[in-house]
C-alpha cells in the first residue's frame, strides 16, 4: 500500500478534498461541515458512492500552511496524519501529491521535494517564469513526475477523441475564467491530447486578466484561447468545421457533474498506475513545453501582441 502525501491548500482551489477523497472516500458529515466547495459536495455525494477507485494507495499525510484547515481537510476525507512542515510529510510517505495552482509559489515550496526523488504529481503547470522552469527542467531529468490538470482526463475529451473529424476542423474557441498562469493548462492540455503539440507560434492579443491567445498549429489550424478572470463560465472548448458540421462542444462540468468528477478519479488513477510502472503519463518533454506555451503567451502580452515563434 503506498503512502501518499497531501501538500494544499490555497484559494479557489478545493483538489485536496477531492483528490483525497478519490484515495480514501469521505465522511458525509464532515463534507457537509467543513467543506466550502459546494460542486465537491455535490459531486462526492452523488457519485463516489463509496467505491474504492484505487485499492493501493492511501492519502495517509496531509500538511497546509494553515492547520485549522489541514483538519479539516483531514476530516473531511479521512486523512489520519497531519504534519507540521513539508519536509516532515515528505519524509513519511512514498509519495506527493501537490494541489496547489498558486503557480508563481510553486518553485520555492515544490523544490526541495525533488531531492527525495520520490515521485510527485503537480497540478497544472510547473511555473509561469522562464528561470524558474529552466531550474526545473534541470531537477526533473530522470524524474518521476506528473504534471497535469483534470479535463484533460475527462471522459468527455475521450469520446472527443473518437467523434471529431479532424480532417475537417477549421479551428478550435476555447474560454474559462480565473487567470491564464492558473488556468490556462485546463485549454491546452485537452487540445494537446487530440491534435498534438506541433504549435508554430503563440500571439497574445489581450491584456493581463482577460487574454486572447492564438495558437498556431504549422498544419495552418488556429485554437483562440480566452481567459477572463472574475467571470462566471463553464471551461468549455468548441470545435469548428469547414463543411455543414455542426460545432462540436465541450464543458469541463455538465449539470450532472458525472464528467467532471471522474476526470479527477482519472487523473488520480493514473498517478497511482505511475507509482506501480514508474512511466509518467505526461513525459517532461511535453511538460516542459506546456509551460513553454503559457510562458510565450505572457512573452506576447508584455510585448504588445508580438508574436512568439517557435523554432521546430
Amino acid at each position: 500500500m503506498y503512502k501518499i502525501g497531501m501538500i494544499g491548500i490555497n484559494s479557489g482551489n478545493g483538489h485536496p478534498y477531492s483528490y483525497s477523497a478519490v484515495f480514501n472516500g469521505f465522511d458525509t458529515k464532515a463534507l457537509e461541515k467543513y467543506c466550502e466547495y459546494e460542486i465537491i459536495i455535490k459531486y462526492l455525494k452523488e457519485f463516489h458512492t463509496g467505491q474504492n477507485f484505487i485499492p493501493n494507495a492511501r492519502i495517509t499525510h496531509i500538511w497546509t500552511q494553515c492547520p485549522e484547515k489541514s483538519k479539516k481537510i483531514a476530516a473531511v476525507s479521512l486523512i489520519p496524519n497531519i504534519s507540521n512542515s513539508i519536509a516532515e510529510l515528505v519524509e513519511e510517505v512514498d509519495a506527493i501529491i501537490f494541489a496547489r495552482d498558486d503557480v508563481w509559489n510553486h518553485w520555492e515550496m515544490s523544490k526541495d521535494i525533488f531531492a527525495s526523488r520520490k515521485p510527485l504529481f503537480m497540478d497544472k503547470l510547473l511555473t509561469p517564469d522562464p528561470q524558474e522552469l529552466a531550474q526545473f527542467a534541470e531537477l526533473a531529468q530522470g524524474y518521476p513526475l506528473m504534471t497535469s490538470g483534470s479535463f484533460r482526463w475527462s471522459p468527455s475529451i475521450k469520446e472527443a477523441a473518437e467523434k471529431i473529424d479532424f480532417a475537417n476542423l477549421a479551428t478550435i474557441h476555447g474560454v474559462s475564467p480565473c487567470t491564464w498562469d492558473r488556468y490556462s493548462p485546463h485549454l491546452i492540455e485537452p487540445i494537446f491530447a487530440l491534435l498534438g503539440n506541433d504549435i508554430e507560434s503563440v500571439q497574445n492579443a489581450g491584456q493581463e486578466n482577460s487574454e486572447t491567445v492564438i495558437l498556431t498549429y504549422r498544419n495552418g489550424v488556429q485554437a483562440v484561447l480566452q481567459v477572463f478572470d472574475k467571470i462566471n463560465t463553464p471551461l468549455e472548448l468548441t470545435f469548428r468545421f469547414r463543411d455543414e458540421q455542426a460545432p462540436y462542444v465541450i464543458q469541463s462540468s455538465q449539470p450532472t457533474l458525472k464528467n467532471y468528477f471522474f476526470a479527477m478519479v482519472t487523473i488520480m488513477q493514473k498517478f497511482a498506475e505511475m507509482l506501480t510502472t514508474g512511466i509518467t503519463p505526461t513525459p517532461l518533454e511535453e511538460t516542459l513545453f506546456l509551460n513553454k506555451v503559457v510562458i510565450a503567451a505572457i512573452e506576447s502580452r508584455n510585448k504588445n501582441g508580438e508574436k512568439i515563434t517557435f523554432v521546430k
